[in-house]
């Protein structure tokens, strides 16, 4: 199974027309949030569940929803988490340890959202669900210690990692046009952006302790 998220923010509706198909929809599990329910509405998919606290939803909405027959859970707009936790915490729930749960509509012009969206992205794999923030130039993840993610070559595709949350030991990156081995990332500089795959895949994984943010991304 694939669990969706489509949150409120920007959405290439020609990319995400084409991520949805390539899966059939009852394979899929769609979770809504908020104003993402228009953008479902755009791409002609009803949703499996409608979450939020409807604070920039248009009117009529959840009306629409209820008539489509997708399930509701309405939120308290006065809250210590957002739409998207909401429905990434269900999620989780949901999936098997080995199904990745995507992000639609969590970047956009909120920078302030985008980073909470990749806070989101270290609590999945705090709780071993893979969690990706998808959009038509971006590919968001976060790795844990010893985990190996692959990159595959791809034109025009760059490579960036971060630590998160404080320093990172022992990162290596093999396959790259700039190789690390065994590297610490403390954060403070720009060493690891825009990397690029010169092999048939990049491989990348570190042996100490933290969270890896690693980022696919075209122009």
């Amino acid at each position: 199974m694939r669990y969706v998220i489509i949150a409120g923010g920007t959405i290439d509706l020609e990319f995400a027309k084409d991520f949805l198909s390539q899966r059939e929809r009852d394979k899929m599990y769609i979770f809504a949030c908020d104003k993402g329910y228009e953008a479902c509405e755009k791409l002609g998919v009803v949703p499996d569940a409608l979450i939020g606290d409807f604070d920039s939803a248009e009117v009529g909405v959840v009306e629409r929803a209820i008539a489509a027959g997708v399930e509701i859970k309405r939120l308290n707009p006065v809250k210590d988490d957002t739409d998207v936790e909401a429905a990434l915490v269900k999620a989780m729930a949901m999936a098997e340890p080995d199904e990745s749960i995507f992000i639609l509509g969590g970047t956009g012009s909120r920078v302030d959202h985008i980073l909470g969206n990749i806070a989101l992205l270290a609590m999945g794999v705090k709780n071993n669900r893979y969690v990706i923030l998808l959009d038509s130039h971006n590919s968001i993840s976060v790795i844990k210690p010893v985990t190996v993610h692959i990159v595959d070559n791809k034109p025009g595709q760059y490579v960036s990692v971060f630590p998160y949350m404080g320093p990172v030991t022992g990162v290596t990156m093999e396959g790259f046009k700039y190789p690390l081995k065994d590297a610490t990332l403390e954060g403070f500089n720009t060493l690891t952006v825009s990397n690029e795959v010169v092999e048939d895949e990049g491989k990348i994984w570190f042996e100490g302790e933290g969270y890896l943010i690693v980022m696919e991304t075209r122009d």
